[in-house]
């Protein structure tokens, strides 16, 4: 794990805008279109063509601890933190069409009849728009395709894959 969390550490750094590059940056809260969670999303622009992202993104479902849904999956709180990076094929930065990986990091909180907690990594490749208005309300979209890879559950499931697709939208704003 030690591993993992320095390449993350070095994503991270190399988010982080540096102080001589005055390229423009989005901030927004993205929200997937399934339920359970939302993120924090931050995008700069690197080069012409070329931003990165980091997102923090936080998911729940309260599952067994509301008596209406006796019969779903255990009830779990997750936090992730998703760095990647985006290539503008048509318009600039921060205002037109892109495709890019984003690597997922996740670590989860599962109540069971055992409590536990878990981490879960994987990826995924997303295409967008990002659409600029006015001085800098943006909307962005994105579909793709992503896989989990997710530790077993005693009880509920096995060591899994999960491959399965993404979509969300964000609304923020851009400097």
């Amino acid at each position: 794990m030690d591993g993992l969390l320095g390449v993350m550490t070095a994503l991270v750094m190399t988010a982080a805008p540096g102080d001589s590059w005055d390229g423009r940056t989005y901030v927004g809260v993205a929200v997937p279109l399934a339920p359970d969670g939302f993120a924090l999303e931050s995008e700069q622009e690197r080069d012409d063509g070329l931003s990165v992202t980091l997102g923090l993104r936080v998911g729940f479902n309260l599952g067994t601890l509301i008596p209406f849904f006796e019969d779903a999956d255990p009830a779990y709180l997750r936090v992730g933190i998703e760095p990647g990076a985006r290539f503008y094929l048509k318009g600039p930065v921060l205002d037109g069409l892109w495709v890019g990986p984003r690597l997922e990091v996740v670590h989860a909180w599962v109540d069971t009849p055992r409590s536990r907690t878990v981490w879960q990594v994987g990826g995924a490749v997303l295409s967008g728009y990002s659409f600029r208005f006015g001085e800098g309300f943006t909307v962005q979209a994105a579909l793709g395709l992503g896989a989990l890879y997710r530790p077993p559950i005693p009880g509920f499931s096995p060591w899994t894959v999960m491959v399965a697709p993404r979509a969300q939208l964000s609304l923020g704003w851009s400097l």
